[in-house]
C-alpha cells in the first residue's frame, strides 16, 4: 500500500475539488482488483472493507490509495484502475468522455466547510468587506460557494474578495499563519485547521457547513453529492456480482466507520500515514455514504446541472447518459 505524509493527506483533498489530465497505460487484470481512493475519508471505508476481507468470495482484493488525480484518471482511461472513490463530477466527465465509468453510490454527501479565527464571522454574509481564501480557482468548491453566495445577493469580488490557491493545505497555512482569517476548505483539511489552530493557539473555528447552505438556497436537502464509487464497465461485464457485493459491503463499512470512529481512524492512519486522532475527528464530519447512485441521481443532476452553469467543462459538456448511474 502506498503511505503518505500529513502534507500528503491534506493536499490529497484534491481529489475532491480539482481536475486533471489523463494519459494511457495497461490494462488492469480482474482476477486481481485493487479498490483505489484518495488520501481522504471515504477511503477509510474502503480500507476497513478490504482489511476484514469482505469480498473474500471474489478473488484476491487490495486497497491502495492513489496519490493525486492525474494517476487516477490515467489509470481509468487506461483501465488500469477499474473501481475508485473520486468526486462525482470526475466520474461524469469521463463517463462523456466514453472511458466506460459508472457511479455505483454516492460515498459522502459533503466535505466542505467555513473556517475561521474571526470570531465576527458567524455565516457567509459575515464575510462582506472581508477577504476568503478558497483552493481550486472556478472548479467544485468555488462553484458551489458561488451559487450559494449569489443565491443571497452577494458578489464576489464586490462583496468580498476570494483568494485562490492551489490546494487545501495551501489554504491552512495562509489561516494559521494569520495572513487570513476565514477559508472554504474540505475535509480533512478543516478538521487540520482547527487541530493547527489549537497547536498554535489560533482560535480556528469550524462557522458553518456549506452542505447546509447548499440545501437552504437550493430549497433541497442538505447535502451535495460530492464523491462515490466509480466503477468500470470492464468490471461489470466481467464480475457482476463482485460489484454488487461492493455495493453491499460498503454499507456495512460505513456503519461501522460511523459507529467506531477510534478503530477507523486508526485503520486510515495505516493507509494515509497521519496520526490517528485526525483521522478519528474528520469521521463526523465526512457525511459518509453508500446511496446508490440511481438512488441519488436527482440530486447528482441537480448538482451537476449548476456547476455546468458556470464551467460546463467540469462534467464534459453534458449530463451523463441514463446507464451512468448503477442500481445494483
Amino acid at each position: 500500500m502506498f503511505k503518505f505524509n500529513r502534507r500528503d493527506f491534506l493536499a490529497g483533498s484534491v481529489a475532491l475539488g480539482a481536475a486533471a489530465p489523463f494519459s494511457v497505460g495497461n490494462a488492469a487484470d480482474v482476477s486481481n482488483l485493487t479498490l483505489w481512493g484518495p488520501p481522504v475519508g471515504p477511503s477509510v471505508v474502503l480500507a476497513h472493507l478490504v482489511s476484514r476481507n469482505r469480498l473474500g468470495g471474489h478473488g484476491k482484493i487490495d486497497f491502495q490509495v492513489w496519490r493525486n488525480p492525474d494517476q487516477l484518471r490515467a489509470g481509468f482511461a487506461s483501465a488500469t484502475m477499474l473501481a475508485s472513490a473520486t468526486p462525482s463530477y470526475v466520474a461524469a466527465n469521463m463517463a462523456n468522455r466514453g472511458t466506460g465509468a459508472k457511479l455505483l453510490n454516492i460515498m459522502t454527501w459533503g466535505l466542505l466547510y467555513l473556517v475561521s479565527s474571526d470570531d465576527s464571522v458567524n455565516g457567509l454574509a459575515d464575510l462582506a468587506g472581508k477577504t476568503v481564501v478558497m483552493p481550486f480557482k472556478n472548479d467544485m468548491p468555488d462553484l458551489v460557494t458561488q451559487h450559494i453566495v449569489r443565491s443571497d445577493g452577494m458578489i464576489p469580488g464586490q462583496d468580498f474578495e476570494i483568494a485562490y490557491v492551489s490546494s487545501p493545505i495551501q489554504a491552512l497555512k495562509m489561516l494559521i499563519s494569520g495572513r487570513v482569517s476565514s477559508a472554504i476548505i474540505p475535509e480533512p483539511a478543516a478538521t487540520g485547521a482547527l487541530l493547527q489552530g489549537m497547536m498554535n493557539s489560533v482560535p480556528v473555528r469550524r462557522v458553518l457547513s456549506l452542505q447546509d447552505e447548499w440545501g437552504r438556497v437550493t430549497g433541497r436537502s442538505p447535502r451535495i453529492p460530492q464523491a462515490g464509487m466509480m466503477v468500470a464497465q470492464k468490471l461489470l461485464d466481467a464480475k457482476p456480482g463482485l460489484v454488487r457485493d461492493l455495493q453491499a459491503e460498503t454499507t456495512k463499512s460505513v456503519q461501522w466507520t460511523l459507529n467506531n470512529p477510534a478503530s477507523a481512524g486508526k485503520i486510515g492512519a495505516q493507509y494515509m500515514g497521519v496520526k490517528a486522532p485526525m483521522v478519528e475527528k474528520s469521521i463526523p464530519f465526512c457525511n459518509l455514504a453508500a446511496t446508490p447512485a440511481i438512488e441519488a441521481r436527482e440530486d447528482l443532476e441537480h448538482f451537476f446541472t449548476i456547476l455546468a452553469e458556470t464551467n460546463p467543462k467540469i462534467i464534459g459538456g453534458r449530463l451523463p447518459d441514463d446507464d451512468f448511474y448503477l442500481a445494483v
